[in-house]
């Protein structure tokens, strides 16, 4: 029975490789970009410059003393993009598509699968790498958990446990925008693996990572490693790019209640406790509702957005598994802030303390007195918001982004642009939520500005 489940384990590694491998290549899928209005970016000269001068292929090391560092493929954005182009850009070098799932058809469908799935946003990228370039992309962390699918051709990686925090740099957008990740920062990483054709890897978010087509760990051969130009996609779970961790709810939370928000946390397993992701999709266990999978159906067999319900029902168990985890995050960020006793449904008189923004002292030890957690309704408001209205609004933009592609139909960058400010709109609508004007203000002023770009177009 052993044999026969390892048999059956191998079937499904190789059933999932070869669909891995077939599911994006150059000839079949990347030169639909010639004659379309897809458009990508590029690894800069400055940074294909480190590239060329790093060491002989064997060489196990990479250069850290540099940022992320790419720049548009072409330098007219509304004219077709040609073949040409992207061989040009290619040469010693790395280029990524960004939002591909909104590009090619293929793409589109594996989104929408993973969704279905996951029950969580997605997004996928594609990145493209010739052999022999010693710095891919330097290490850096990102704000998406990903599943990386390895279509062609080789690609080392190293992958790095979260760096210690710095005081006012972002750990989820380490080694970009001019920030470095130094050597002594990374030490050893966690994993360093050629993926090849066919592999599968998942990376959390904060994780440093960075790759290259070009040098050999220790435990490869140098024959043939990399032969061929890799590609690969990078598929997102998009739940901190859309304020769907215990952090963004306990920011919203406390602004909703009026009580002071921003903290400095020194704890690095409460910080990291705090990205967890609400218990969405397949994370909420046995506690999840179907609503999300069945609405989702609904929407993959081409019913209309009227047809679909906008709400995602949240069931009694799962809102308060959510608020007691989020009693949780709250509780260990700030264990000196609240009053563990006052925790659940308060009387009359607590609930009104918890909506006021003042902080009293106790006069006997001039520190101030500890604060009532805000109430379980306060919390559960904040939860069904999210859940039901601000995740469903979401997934059916998404799915309407995802479907219907045709990259040499203007009309689908038009509706990927009209989507994507449909998203700006969601977080609008979340800043009025969470009583942020800044936040509300922000994309408002982001659509409007991305409007009066494209008019005329």
């Amino acid at each position: 029975q052993q044999q026969q489940q390892q048999q059956q384990q191998q079937q499904n590694n190789n059933h999932i490789s070869n669909w891995v491998a077939k599911s994006f290549t150059l000839q079949k899928h990347l030169q639909q970009v010639d004659n379309s209005y897809i458009t990508g970016h590029k690894t800069s000269d400055q940074l294909r410059s480190i590239s060329s001068m790093q060491t002989e292929n064997t060489s196990t090391k990479t250069s850290t003393n540099t940022t992320w560092l790419f720049e548009p493929l072409k330098s007219d954005p509304t004219q077709p993009t040609k073949w040409s182009q992207v061989q040009s850009a290619m040469k010693d070098g790395t280029i990524y598509f960004n939002s591909a799932g909104s590009l090619w058809p293929s793409l589109g469908a594996l989104c929408r699968l993973t969704t279905l799935a996951f029950g969580l946003p997605s997004n996928v990228n594609v990145y493209v790498t010739p052999p022999s370039v010693s710095l891919s992309v330097p290490p850096h962390t990102d704000r998406q958990d990903v599943l990386v699918f390895q279509t062609e051709g080789s690609k080392r990686w190293r992958v790095y446990a979260p760096t210690p925090r710095k005081r006012g740099v972002d750990p989820l957008n380490r080694g970009k925008s001019g920030d470095v990740i130094t050597e002594e920062e990374l030490g050893p990483p966690l994993l360093d693996v050629v993926l090849k054709k066919g592999d599968v890897m998942y990376v959390p978010l904060g994780f440093p990572h960075t790759t290259d087509t070009c040098t050999i760990p220790p435990n490869e051969t140098k024959s043939q490693l990399y032969d061929e130009t890799s590609v690969h996609l990078t598929m997102g779970l998009d739940t901190h790019v859309w304020a769907l961790t215990y952090a963004h709810i306990r920011w919203t939370l406390l602004q909703r209640c009026h009580k002071t928000w921003n903290l400095n946390v020194e704890n690095d397993d409460a910080y990291w406790k705090s990205m967890d992701t609400l218990p969405i999709g397949f994370l909420a266990g046995s506690s999840s509702s179907s609503a999300w999978k069945d609405n989702q159906l609904r929407l993959m067999r081409g019913m209309g957005k009227e047809e679909v319900d906008d709400r995602l029902t949240l069931s009694d168990s799962l809102n308060q598994m959510a608020v007691e985890s989020l009693k949780d995050v709250l509780m260990e960020l700030e264990p000196d802030r609240w009053n563990v006793a006052a925790q659940g449904d308060h009387n009359d008189d607590n609930e009104q303390s918890s909506s006021s923004s003042s902080i009293q002292t106790d006069t006997q030890t001039d520190r101030p007195k500890k604060e009532n957690l805000p109430t379980d309704e306060e919390m559960r408001q904040v939860i069904q918001y999210m859940l039901e209205r601000h995740l469903a609004s979401l997934l059916t933009i998404q799915e309407e982004m995802f479907a219907d592609i045709d990259p040499h139909d203007e009309s689908t960058i038009v509706k990927a642009y009209k989507c994507s400010q449909e998203q700006n709109a969601v977080m609008e609508r979340y800043g009025a939520f969470s009583k942020n004007n800044a936040m509300k203000d922000a994309y408002a002023q982001r659509r409007l500005q991305r409007e009066q770009k494209t008019s005329g177009m």
